[in-house]
């Protein structure tokens, strides 16, 4: 996708977010009251010293997505969503903890769509002096980042939130993924073969262009060390920055799609090379 056609969705989407719908959680009311409730927040915290998951947590690019969340014990939780726009989302409300998993109560609507949201229930997770807050429905998503080498990350931003200031942590070993995630956390990276590339579906964008998916199958399954929901990136051809998202994952092959546009001059071909540690990332960074 073109960096002109990226920062045309971007605007697309924000403007719709910021002037579309706007509620009560976008009052100066409800400003206050997230202040003042930040605030509390921020003093429990403070009194808590290292507490187990209570924190200021952030994830975000730095420009169309600046997540915050401030939560703890008492106090509950605020969550705002700003971008270049302004604010494009927010709410507050109580959390309780249930089988180690954090569930959040919201006041206002919350859904996860667009530039909006944030996920209902959410897993601590350390990593070494680090603690990171995790969606319970997307644990491996953030494996992948481990995968990719994007975590841990060297500065504030990133995909997953991470309390503020523990960037700059040691990390460790592994993450303290539930149990039933461990086997997707790799020692070295995983390699693959396109072996059938099938007809692509269709489905439309914001704007008008398409996206088109593409199903694929792969030489390398559960014996290699793959799973449901792990990406690999293609590494030959040269220069072709796309990924697979795998779905079915056999003993030893695995089936997955991947997302062009309708323009993309490049479909996918057999033979093409993949592997789960991204082309432009130095192997020696593993």
């Amino acid at each position: 996708m073109t960096t002109f056609r990226c920062a045309s969705l971007l605007a697309l989407v924000a403007i719709a977010v910021a002037g579309g719908d706007r509620d009560e959680r976008f009052s100066a009311g409800a400003q206050a009251v997230a202040e003042s409730l930040r605030q509390g927040i921020l003093t429990e915290i403070a009194g808590l010293g290292e507490h187990e998951w209570a924190g200021n947590y952030y994830e975000g690019d730095g420009m169309g997505e600046n997540v915050s969340l401030a939560i703890a014990p008492r106090g509950g939780f605020v969550f705002e969503w700003h971008g270049c726009l302004g604010c494009y989302d927010r709410n507050y409300g109580t959390v309780d903890v249930v089988d180690g998993q954090l569930r959040l109560a919201f006041t206002f609507e919350n859904e996860r769509k667009g530039f909006k949201g944030l996920a209902p229930t959410l897993v601590p997770m350390a990593w070494g002096e680090r603690q990171y807050l995790v969606p319970a429905d997307d644990v491996i998503g953030f494996c992948n980042e481990v995968n990719q080498g994007n975590e841990p990350r060297a500065n504030a931003h990133g995909r997953y939130l991470l309390r503020q200031g523990d960037e700059g942590r040691h990390v460790t070993g592994w993450p303290d993924v539930p149990a039933e995630y461990r086997d997707c956390l790799l020692a070295q990276p995983v390699t693959a073969t396109v072996m059938a590339v099938g007809e692509p579906s269709t489905r439309p964008s914001l704007t008008t262009f398409n996206f088109l998916e593409f199903p694929m199958s792969i030489d390398a399954g559960r014996q290699q060390g793959l799973r449901p929901g792990m990406e690999l990136y293609v590494t030959e051809p040269a220069r072709t920055v796309e990924r697979v998202r795998l779905g079915t994952v056999e003993d030893q092959r695995a089936e997955g799609v991947m997302i062009q546009t309708d323009d993309h001059p490049r479909p996918p071909q057999v033979g093409w090379k993949l592997s789960t540690w991204p082309p432009w990332r130095p192997l020696d960074a593993k």
